[in-house]
């Protein structure tokens, strides 16, 4: 009897060390995934922070500052997101578009970033899906004055000063005949163009915000509501005080802002500056910027 109450002891002590290591095991496994999600969800976030980094240097100044689109169309779009998986945004971003301003930017087609910073940028931008609107729906408002910008750069050598046409192409700035189409007519016009008659198709250089701008001019000219270009010394000031803080992007976009409406030796000077400022050099692009400021009325 005392030999079988030895052994029962023995049994319950082992079954009670094995239900402890078994409540351990647990404890530890709880423990563990908490602190794999935890990494998992750090691991995230600072991924999403370097896309955003490099958002920031290479894409912002064609897609906007949080991708609501510029030169380049929106990326913070509801339509757009839901419809390109991150293995296409992958794609287009390292292989780029032929035929358009989209460079190709992995490393493996002759750009700047990794694999790993490509899946760092699509992630950044995928981040934006469960806010995004649907951009491409909203009807746009132009702006007259950044339609008179794209106007003196790619329209005012056929169709003349402030609309005023040519012997060759009639005046654009006829109220009579502006009232005769809408806004969605003008659209299409400027945007597929007419090549036949020497039209150019638009809508390959040009974004659907600058071809509403370029709509508002027209809007504008049909009031007989004066537009004037804005002062290049403003945007030139704003690169200067960019550069000073180290926002070379921001220096960047003052700078071709003020390009688009200058000519002549300002126009040499700005492009100085610019073509210094995206070869690395900021002390040569700020001495051209101070050039360009002393020529500005």
């Amino acid at each position: 009897m005392r030999a079988k109450e030895h052994y029962t002891v023995w049994v319950s002590t082992a079954l009670g060390l094995t239900l402890a290591i078994f409540a351990s095991f647990q404890v530890y496994l709880i423990q563990e995934s908490s602190r794999i999600t935890d990494v998992t969800v750090q691991d995230n976030n600072e991924s999403r922070l370097e896309g955003q980094l490099i958002f920031g240097q290479y894409c912002k100044m064609c897609h906007g500052n949080q991708g609501e689109g510029k030169k380049g169309p929106p990326l913070n779009d509801k339509t757009f997101l839901s419809s390109a998986s991150n293995s296409i945004i992958f794609s287009v971003v390292s292989s780029g578009v032929p035929g358009t301003e989209m460079p190709a930017w992995n490393q493996s087609n002759g750009g700047p970033l990794t694999d790993q910073q490509v899946h760092q940028l699509v992630g950044y931008i995928r981040s934006w899906e469960a806010k995004a609107i649907d951009r491409r729906a909203l009807a746009l408002q132009g702006d007259p004055v950044k339609g008179l910008i794209v106007y003196t750069g790619v329209c005012v050598v056929c169709h003349g000063g402030n609309g005023a046409g040519t012997d060759k192409v009639p005046a654009l700035n006829d109220p009579a005949r502006l009232a005769r189409f809408d806004d969605s007519w003008y659209v299409a016009a400027i945007t597929n163009g007419n090549p036949d008659k020497g039209m150019p198709i638009w809508g390959r250089v040009l974004s659907r915000t600058q071809v509403a701008d370029l709509v508002a001019l027209l809007r504008a000219w049909q009031r007989k509501e004066p537009v004037s270009l804005p002062d290049p010394k403003e945007f030139l000031q704003e690169a200067e005080s960019a550069l000073g803080n180290g926002d070379v992007i921001v220096a960047q976009d003052n700078l071709e802002a003020a390009a688009g409406v200058v000519s002549g030796d300002m126009l040499v000077t700005i492009n100085a500056a610019l073509t210094a400022l995206k070869s690395g050099d900021r002390d040569t692009a700020l001495v051209e910027i101070k050039k360009a400021e002393a020529m500005s009325p």
